[in-house]
């Protein structure tokens, strides 16, 4: 099969630091561009070149190949195939996700091991297409855990290639449409409205949270916790007292079933951080956007730049960096909620969800 084996796994290695922005070639992009609000106009010229033209151009070429991989997933299948994987983008199947195993959630479209190797094959090019190099890392890091889970615990609810494909929508350039592709511990919603592409909402979640194969420690989350201990850690005694949340919180709230749902902010503002706290807080914050295509994540990473001060950091739980913990970042863009699972594996068992303010699902676009 073509999902990771223990032959040919991908996830990244514990520890292995992702990277922590844009390539310099985007990021420039990016910052040419945004500069057209000192110039007052709505684009600007570098060198002859109309670097907003560009950027739509970068982003309307990741939407394209998105959606041509799809039209080439759709070929490989027979007409009864494409039946199941293709329903209408109507709330109810939107929401039709979770982060239960199969065995105790219903889901719909195609399962991965009911596909052919090609298809599988077809199937992977779609999540390569929408995400960047460390968001598929990430993806098929989350889904080996789930086969590692199947060897530890002989339970069939479990496995690599337990992972469903479902198009909601006629996919097109022009109109809006999502790709999802799921699991246990998993939900990627990919939709595309136009040339704009977005993954909220995206479950993340592993079990374990860090394995061994070939020798190669793996840890898909890495970057997710390890960061928000780093901000954690650094705050002053003040800062400290404002983040850490009055009632003990140890699961995600806007997890599966919570479409429409908001949270109050809550914790410390960042607008009360230093230099170095914001660059950490921002290095966190780059996790969670950063798994999108680097052409559609640009614009997301700079108004996470641009809204840091308006943005709040809350925690429950230690400290300690080996202590099981749940922390939330929001700002007016979006909340993300992380929690390791206290009564069901500690460190070893995690949840976690970004969604966009509005835009779940496209909604605002």
């Amino acid at each position: 099969m073509l999902l990771p084996q223990r032959d040919s796994v991908s996830p990244r290695p514990v520890r292995r630091t992702r990277r922590v922005a844009l390539t310099v070639a985007t990021a420039a992009l990016v910052a040419a561009v945004l500069s057209t609000s000192d110039a007052g106009v709505g684009s600007v010229t570098r060198g002859g070149t109309d670097t907003t033209s560009v950027a739509y151009s970068a982003e309307a070429t990741a939407a394209s190949e998105t959606l041509s991989a799809v039209n080439a997933f759709l070929a490989t299948l027979s007409s009864t195939q494409q039946s199941t994987v293709q329903a209408s983008r109507s709330q109810s199947n939107l929401s039709q996700w979770s982060n239960l195993p199969d065995g105790l959630f219903t889901r719909a479209g195609l399962r991965m091991d009911t596909l052919s190797s090609t298809q599988q094959s077809a199937v992977l090019a779609i999540l390569q297409a929408a995400l960047s190099d460390e968001g598929y890392e990430q993806v098929t890091g989350i889904t080996t855990a789930d086969g590692v889970l199947h060897d530890t615990t002989g339970s069939d609810d479990y496995g690599s290639d337990h992972y469903w494909i479902r198009i909601l929508g006629t996919p097109s350039s022009t109109g809006q449409w999502t790709v999802q592709y799921g699991g246990h511990h998993l939900a990627v919603n990919i939709t595309l409205t136009g040339d704009t592409m977005t993954l909220a909402p995206t479950l993340f979640g592993v079990q374990p949270a860090t394995y061994t194969l070939n020798g190669v420690s793996y840890e898909p989350l890495a970057g997710e916790t390890d960061k928000a201990f780093a901000v954690i850690q650094s705050l002053d005694s003040t800062q400290l007292a404002a983040a850490v949340l009055d009632t003990a919180v140890t699961e995600i709230i806007l997890g599966a079933g919570q479409d429409g749902k908001t949270l109050a902010y809550e914790g410390v503002q960042a607008s009360t951080f230093t230099t170095a706290q914001k660059t950490l807080l921002l290095d966190l914050v780059t996790e969670w956007i950063s798994p999108l295509n680097d052409e559609q994540a640009a614009s997301k990473l700079e108004s996470a730049e641009a809204n840091l001060d308006s943005t709040y950091f809350a925690w429950s739980g230690s400290t300690s960096s080996d202590q099981p913990i749940y922390y939330r970042v929001q700002s007016p863009d979006f909340t993300i909620e992380f929690a390791h699972q206290q009564n069901m594996g500690g460190t070893s068992h995690i949840h976690a969800i970004y969604r966009e303010t509005g835009n779940d699902y496209g909604a605002g676009d």
